[in-house]
C-alpha cells in the first residue's frame, strides 16, 4: 500500500483459505493520494516469509484524463481533471466505509483491476467499493456517484 508523496507500507501475513484470491491495483485520486493493493496467495510451506513487493509506478501520461478528488466524512468533493499514467487507464470512483462515521469518497485515475471491487476489506477494515468508466469521464460520473453515495449513507444511518 503506498499513498501521497509518502510511502507508507502495511504489510500482513498469515495464513489463507484455500479460497485466497489474489488482487492487484494501484489508484492515483484527488489531493495527490496515491494507492497502491497486492493481495498474493501461495501453498508451500513458509512461503509467506518471502518479500513483498509492490509494482512500480509509471510517470509516463497514457493520455487518459478523469475527473479527481478525495474527502473524508464527506459524500461528495468538487474534482479537478488528473492525468492519468501508466497502466491506469480507467476513471474510478471510491467509497470506503469503516464502522458508522468514517467515509472516504475519491475520484481519479485506475488500473482495470480496480474497477468493480464490492466490499473489499483494507487497512484496518476500511470496505472500498469502486466503481470504473471509461477514460476522459465527465460529470455525469460525478452525478452517478452522488446518487450511490446518498444510498449508501441512508443504507448506513438505517443499520
Amino acid at each position: 500500500f503506498f499513498a501521497g508523496e509518502l510511502l507508507q507500507s502495511v504489510e500482513e501475513k498469515g495464513c489463507a483459505s484455500s479460497s485466497c484470491v489474489p488482487l492487484d491495483f494501484s489508484a492515483s485520486l484527488g489531493n495527490n493520494q496515491t494507492f497502491g493493493y497486492k493481495h498474493q496467495c501461495c501453498q508451500d510451506e513458509l512461503c509467506n516469509k518471502r518479500e513483498f513487493q509492490l509494482p512500480q509506478k509509471s510517470s509516463h501520461p497514457n493520455g487518459i484524463k478523469c475527473p479527481a478528488c478525495y474527502s473524508v466524512d464527506d459524500i461528495s468533493c468538487e474534482p479537478d481533471f488528473l492525468t492519468c499514467t501508466g497502466t491506469e487507464t480507467k476513471c474510478v470512483n471510491v467509497i470506503g466505509i469503516s464502522g458508522p462515521i468514517f467515509m472516504i469518497f475519491a475520484m481519479g485515475c485506475a488500473t482495470e483491476t480496480a474497477c468493480n471491487l464490492k466490499n473489499i476489506s483494507i487497512l484496518n477494515n476500511i470496505k472500498l467499493h469502486t466503481y470504473c468508466v471509461e477514460g476522459n469521464g465527465g460529470p455525469r460520473v460525478t452525478s452517478f456517484m452522488s446518487s450511490i453515495l446518498t444510498g449508501f449513507f441512508l443504507l448506513k444511518a438505517l443499520l
